[in-house]
């Protein structure tokens, strides 16, 4: 068979219009060519997709001495270099830990909010302005929001390594993701989009909070999961075609139900920088869950059996890796806010105590650390408890319960990321930390007035790897 095809010519058709950008990229001749020159060509491009697998360079000489039409050959090798392409041109994480810290939009008018030159360019390694929306298939901000996307940027005039994302999405503007996902054209329109805001306003990159594909009632029958998928891997292609190194991650759901139906994770590992987790909110008021929890509780409890032993942070990251997902891409979520509870009896206090509502702390529920301080240092009578078992405290007084984060429970969280060499920690937000300095005591950062819980997590992070992200006072 083999003497026979080298006394074979082939004839080459024209390719059609997406074949032409491959044989213009990469060389691929139409004109007839010898065997030998075909296997100089394999042999060529063995080399020049030096980074794919030797299996796969093996597959790509032998296609050649098929008797096949030259375009099947050509889909091998567009088959192989796209995956390829794929795989190596996502950026890895560099050997310091991520620090991704969320930063919320400032409202346009308002006092005691955080300004962008308030944060300390070296406190993050990333920072992700929250939150865009889609409209139209597009990103949308509001005209103030452009701004604060400028003065953001300005960061990196002290910090050149600090990376500017804008995040898509979130709880309550992913409205527009369905529909944007469900077909190609829609898709990309919105990344279109994308490029304009990365080129225009000197960002890093974009991050996708969509909560969440798949979970709730379909306007595109279902397919979800497999459409964000698909836009993960264009917004990728594009990346790679502008030959930029821009940053792509994503913020996905802590619990395994969601992650089940939204994910791909196989697919998030090959096509993402990393994957910010979102593991908190595994307990709140609801009419459901009726009882007080854990906000982001590192280690399940002993009492805790079946779907409740599965709300916490080392179950999930076991998880996510089972699934597929590369350690060094688990981004670990870390709250600097908590969760309150009413009880319904004042005396029984205790974890997973019956509550009736959401505390008079806060707002619906939440609560941000420096409310915990200053409920702490001008409430009589508060009792702090250090779980043991789950390596995060919780106060009560009277009826109110609160679930909340501290110094030592997020320096837990950061050595938690350091023994098992993962990607880093994901702080939300830097809006809810103390950054206006009101926390003292144990409750504040030792070595800074502002930002303790993320300061807290920097400072061990950055303290496991023998060189700081930069050489700013922290």
């Amino acid at each position: 068979m083999a003497n026979n095809a080298l006394k074979t010519e082939r004839k080459y058709k024209t390719p059609p219009a997406d074949k032409i950008i491959l044989i213009n990229k990469y060389g691929w001749n139409k004109e007839p060519t010898s065997k030998c020159s075909e296997r100089a060509l394999a042999v060529a491009s063995c080399l020049v997709i030096v980074l794919c697998s030797a299996a796969a360079c093996v597959a790509v000489y032998h296609s050649w001495h098929r008797e096949d039409n030259a375009l099947q050959d050509l889909q091998v090798i567009k088959d192989i270099v796209v995956e390829h392409l794929l795989r190596y041109n996502v950026s890895r994480v560099a050997p310091s830990k991520v620090i991704s810290c969320y930063y919320n939009f400032p409202s346009e008018s308002g006092t005691g909010q955080l300004m962008p030159a308030d944060i300390h360019p070296y406190l993050c390694t990333h920072i992700n302005i929250a939150f865009a929306r889609v409209v139209n298939n597009e990103i949308s901000l509001e005209k103030y929001q452009y701004n604060t996307l400028l003065d953001i940027v300005k960061l990196k005039h002290d910090n050149p390594g600090l990376k500017i994302l804008l995040s898509v999405g979130g709880a309550k503007n992913d409205n527009g993701f369905p529909d944007m996902v469900s077909n190609h054209q829609s898709r990309k329109t919105f990344i279109k989009s994308i490029k304009y805001l990365l080129r225009n306003y000197s960002l890093d990159g974009i991050d996708l909070d969509w909560e969440f594909p798949a979970l709730h009632s379909s306007q595109v029958g279902g397919r979800e999961r497999q459409h964000f998928s698909q836009l993960l891997r264009e917004i990728r292609m594009e990346y790679i075609r502008e030959k930029k190194n821009y940053v792509l991650t994503v913020a996905t759901a802590a619990p395994q139900t969601i992650v089940d139906v939204s994910y791909d994770v196989d697919q998030l590992n090959q096509y993402v920088d990393f994957v910010n987790i979102m593991t908190y909110d595994f307990h709140y008021f609801t009419k459901f869950t009726p009882f007080t929890g854990f906000n982001s509780p590192l280690y399940r409890r002993s009492t805790e059996q079946l779907y409740l032993a599965t709300l916490n942070i080392n179950y999930t990251v076991q998880m996510y890796r089972d699934k597929g997902l590369d350690r060094t891409k688990i981004v670990v979520g870390i709250p600097t806010y908590g969760h309150t509870f009413s009880l319904v009896n004042a005396n029984n206090h205790q974890v997973s105590s019956p509550a009736s509502g959401f505390g008079s702390l806060g707002s619906s529920g939440f609560i941000n650390y420096p409310d915990v301080c200053t409920f702490v240092s001008n409430a009589s009578n508060v009792t702090i408890v250090q779980d043991n078992e789950a390596k995060v405290p919780y106060l009560y007084r009277e009826q109110e319960w609160v679930s909340y984060e501290g110094p030592q429970s997020v320096m837990e969280k950061a050595k938690f990321i350091i023994e098992n060499d993962l990607g880093g920690a994901m702080i939300y937000s830097l809006n809810a930390d103390d950054f206006e300095g009101v926390c003292h005591g144990e409750m504040a950062s030792p070595s800074a007035s502002g930002f303790p819980l993320s300061l807290t997590v920097s400072n061990t992070l950055k303290n496991s790897v023998s060189a700081s992200i930069g050489d700013g006072p922290y």
